[in-house]
């Protein structure tokens, strides 16, 4: 009897070509993956993580999703008196609030505030060009660095700053029960994308606090600036938020803390940092220029 041929392939070496083949093929995802998102899906890959961000959330679901933060602080708040005289009893009423600010892939910042680990409110402030996301605030459609707060129904809540360096504005915007009982603050970040400041005239010279603009200034400046931050927050009773001292002079990021990081501010020189510091203090003299033309020609009309 003839005993069967040998068979022309092995088991076992067939088995080994396979796990090299599903090893490599992993390996090649994983590196393409990484690769989308550092390049051209880095806009597409923070923006999803951002969507799942809320008040409320935790904390250590945020840095699931973005990794730690770059900067943290804290904050000292007071909580808003009871009505009751005898609910305070026992009650604290100084809490302390934790900061964290992310810069994600050179696009924008994230800063969140937390209290006992629970995000409280967050903000967004785009910085680049290439990162202007549409943002609802309630039912109205706003993109980040582009769109002029007259998009916006005007608010009476406002307050406004402009020093020798800093600047800012921001108004609140509050909807009830339509809105998830949220109230959304839209600004300008001096350290935000297409950043113009208030005219030192604006002011209302009647306003104790120096933080309220003249009606007719207010209605010009919301129909040029565009909204470059947006700061989302849940129910928040603390008596900073209702007297407007909360974010201080910046809403969202604060320059004085993220600046530092920047390449022009490293202690390390180099050819490229002073060839980035030229090329911002250039773009940034022509857009202001620019900006206060458009002012100068609307108050000649």
């Amino acid at each position: 009897m003839q005993s069967d041929p040998e068979p022309w392939y092995s088991t076992t070496l067939n088995l080994w070509q396979l796990a090299g083949v599903l090893v490599a093929s992993w390996t090649l995802t994983k590196a393409l993956t990484e690769g989308w998102r550092r390049t051209i899906g880095r806009r597409r890959y923070v923006t999803t993580r951002l969507r799942k961000i809320a008040p409320g959330v935790r904390h250590d679901y945020v840095a699931s999703l973005l990794g730690e933060p770059k900067w943290q602080s804290t904050k000292q708040c007071t909580r808003l008196r009871p009505t009751e005289p005898q609910e305070a009893s026992g009650e604290t009423l100084k809490v302390e609030l934790t900061v964290r600010t992310w810069l994600l892939s050179k696009f924008c910042y994230l800063v969140t505030w937390c209290d006992n680990d629970a995000v409280v409110m967050y903000g967004i402030t785009t910085t680049s060009w290439w990162f202007r996301p549409w943002i609802r605030v309630h039912e109205t459609r706003v993109r980040l660095g582009k769109t002029p707060f007259a998009a916006l129904t005007d608010s009476s809540i406002h307050r406004a700053w402009l020093g020798n360096r800093r600047f800012g504005y921001y108004e609140e915007h509050y909807f009830g029960n339509l809105g998830g009982y949220r109230s959304w603050y839209v600004g300008v970040n001096d350290f935000g994308y297409n950043a113009f400041p208030v005219a030192d005239g604006w002011f209302d010279v009647s306003d104790p606090s120096r933080t309220l603009l003249l009606s007719d200034a207010r209605k010009a400046y919301r129909a040029s600036a565009p909204i470059n931050t947006v700061v989302v927050s849940g129910i928040a009773l603390y008596e900073e938020v209702q007297d407007g001292r909360f974010f201080g002079i910046a809403l969202g990021a604060d320059q004085d803390l993220v600046r530092l990081a920047d390449p022009e501010y490293h202690v390390l020189d180099s050819r490229i940092a002073r060839a980035h510091r030229r090329v911002r203090a250039w773009r940034w003299d022509l857009r202001y220029r620019r900006w206060e033309k458009k002012q100068l020609a609307r108050q000649h009309q």
